[in-house]
């Protein structure tokens, strides 16, 4: 089911999810340290992780936040949606 803005509600809580578990794998590329495991419980500093496995986990969370800031979360203005 579609809202006024033109993005379900359900695609919405899937784009924070990938959001937030992309700027997870940012922090652990970028400074070893695990929100996800930080937050929920669990140790917050992986083990050393080879360069290309850190330079993969920056890139996704580069990703992630490029995602939230592109991801259509409305319509844009004087777009009106026609339903049938």
């Amino acid at each position: 089911m579609r809202t006024q803005s033109g993005v379900s509600t359900f695609t919405k809580v899937l784009a924070v999810l990938v959001i937030l578990g992309a700027i997870s794998w940012g922090l652990i590329g970028l400074f070893q340290w695990n929100l996800v495991a930080a937050v929920f419980g669990g140790d917050a500093r992986p083990t050393e992780a080879s360069h290309l496995s850190q330079l993969i986990y920056i890139l996704v969370g580069l990703a992630g936040v490029a995602f939230a800031f592109t991801f259509p979360w409305r319509s844009p203005a004087g777009r009106r949606e026609v339903h049938p």
